[in-house]
């Protein structure tokens, strides 16, 4: 027998009237057919196991941000803060962790800046209402956004959504969710470092995912490597493609025990993975805790090695207002990581292993410095316009060196990657970007009859430049002295290695034309 629709509502209705259902009920019954996996993932989860209900964490108190839900005030918007009734340590180390702070340092950060400088508070949702930061980073040009200059030289930078922030930078690094009276702004979002309504930063949901959040999830190298990826940070590709870690977990991992706590060395696991080395949590074999777990993934490193130059870390990762480096607390961090790498290598073999990385360091920030020296002098010089960012070639060479290859160079040695450390890092760095940001700056000299200057710095100076000697000097004015004499009346411009090139293609190409 077929049962109308409508029989079957009025049935339902007369139920609820006579046996009134609790909120969860409620919210299972709709939820079963409008989003069925949420709540089959909830129902397998330790929330579900545990009668974590959905209340617990979407229903809005008194004072909190909610919308009205079929009769009940909610909020689709769980932060950290909610999170932290119960899971208070974690809230703790997470909020004072550069995750945390992903969004203010990266896409929010020049607005941030503008709203400090106005006196407003930042974390104040009104202050995003009356100064929408969306609309505000639009056309901006940071490290994060650098198409900017180049789309306002070519009339294009009004004229796009550029909403490839949102759905790019804003997905990873978070963005700033706010309720403007009418839609919820910057929603949905669950990166890593999103503001929220309450006033919180973070989501808890981009590691653990919402309904599940499952340990084993969190703590699998592919889920930092959903954000970890591509040219400025590809460190899921250096662990899995060139480690020797990344090789035992892809043979080994699915025999390991992903839900124990601590996590045993050896019993539970057999190889570091990205949560290993940045939060702890292990053990030894006996159960005797070697570094204790940490929701601040900044606590195993000494070095901040992200920016143009490295420098230690700080006990405020704010990078807008407060950050300082501190030596003694990027110490102690060393000595954690240490702690975990010995769980299994020698002390000798970790050590060792440090110091060629320190070095590492010390070579790229030269390297760096160099370069970004070799940038102002072209400033300086008027070969270039410093009032649009990105814009111009040797802008946009300085922009691959440090925050494309540089960081490739120092997350692989960091990671025990040598091809990224080596080829697609130094190799990169300084026989692509670098040469050539310096033939260009020869080029340019030399196109206007003048000798150029690469080594000129003065020393101890933070390029680490060498002066010309004396006697180089003298050599070179010698040859200077000749080579005027043979070319009294024909001044030579010499042409670099790239204008050879492009002379030769150009001749090529009209032999045939001539030809044809």
């Amino acid at each position: 027998m077929k049962v109308s629709g409508k029989i079957v509502v009025l049935f339902f209705a007369a139920a609820v009237l006579l046996f009134p259902a609790t909120a969860e009920e409620l919210c299972i019954a709709c939820h079963y057919k409008q989003t069925p996996n949420i709540v089959k993932d909830w129902e397998k989860s330790k929330h579900g196991k545990y009668g974590v209900t959905c209340s617990v964490c979407h229903e809005a108190k008194e004072g909190e941000f909610g919308l009205e839900h079929h009769g009940y005030k909610v909020s689709p918007v769980v932060s950290p803060k909610k999170c932290a009734e119960c899971h208070k340590y974690e809230y703790e180390t997470f909020s004072k962790s550069k995750h945390a702070f992903a969004a203010v340092n990266g896409p929010l950060s020049p607005w941030w800046k503008a709203m400090l400088e106005k006196g407003l508070n930042p974390l104040d949702p009104e202050t995003a209402k009356q100064n929408p930061p969306r609309e505000f980073v639009r056309n901006v040009t940071t490290p994060l956004f650098p198409t900017g200059g180049v789309l306002k030289k070519i009339g294009l930078l009004d004229d796009l959504n550029r909403e490839n922030q949102v759905l790019g930078c804003m997905e990873c690094h978070g963005s700033y969710v706010y309720y403007d009276g009418e839609k919820l702004q910057g929603w949905p979002n669950l990166g890593i470092g999103r503001v929220n309504p309450d006033g919180s930063l973070g989501s808890c949901s981009s590691c653990h995912s919402p309904h599940k959040f499952s340990i084993k999830e969190a703590r699998m190298p592919e889920t930092c490597g959903k954000c970890h990826l591509g040219p400025d940070h590809p460190q899921i590709e250096q662990y899995l493609k060139n480690t020797y870690h990344g090789v035992r977990y892809k043979a080994e991992s699915k025999n390991w025990n992903w839900e124990a706590r601590p996590w045993k060395v050896g019993v539970d696991f057999s190889a570091p993975t990205c949560s290993v080395c940045h939060m702890g949590g292990i053990a030894d074999a006996s159960g005797k805790v070697i570094v204790p777990s940490t929701h601040d993934v900044g606590a195993m490193l000494k070095w901040e090695t992200q920016g143009p130059f490295n420098f230690y870390q700080s006990s405020n990762p704010n990078k807008v207002i407060g950050f300082t480096p501190d030596k003694e607390l990027a110490e102690q961090n060393r000595e954690r990581m240490k702690k975990i790498c010995q769980a299994c290598h020698s002390p000798r073999w970790v050590d060792q292993y440090f110091e060629s990385y320190e070095k590492v360091l010390e070579d790229y920030n030269k390297t760096a410095k160099y370069a970004k020296s070799l940038l102002d002098k072209m400033y300086e010089e008027g070969l270039i316009d410093p009032s649009n960012k990105l814009d111009e070639f040797p802008e946009q060479m300085w922009y691959y060196i440090w925050h494309h290859d540089g960081r490739i160079w120092r997350f692989g040695a960091a990671m025990m990657s040598p091809d990224y450390a080596h080829w697609e890092g130094a190799v990169e760095s300084i026989l692509d970007h670098l040469a050539r940001m310096i033939d260009w700056y020869e080029t340019q000299k030399k196109l206007r009859g003048e000798t150029p200057k690469l080594s000129t710095m003065e020393e101890n100076s933070e390029v680490g430049v060498a002066k010309e000697s004396v006697e180089e000097k003298t050599v070179r004015a010698e040859k200077a002295e000749s080579s005027a004499s043979e070319t009294a009346n024909f001044k030579a411009v010499e042409l670099t290695a790239g204008s050879v090139a492009l002379l030769a293609a150009l001749a090529i190409a009209g032999k045939i034309r001539r030809r044809s």
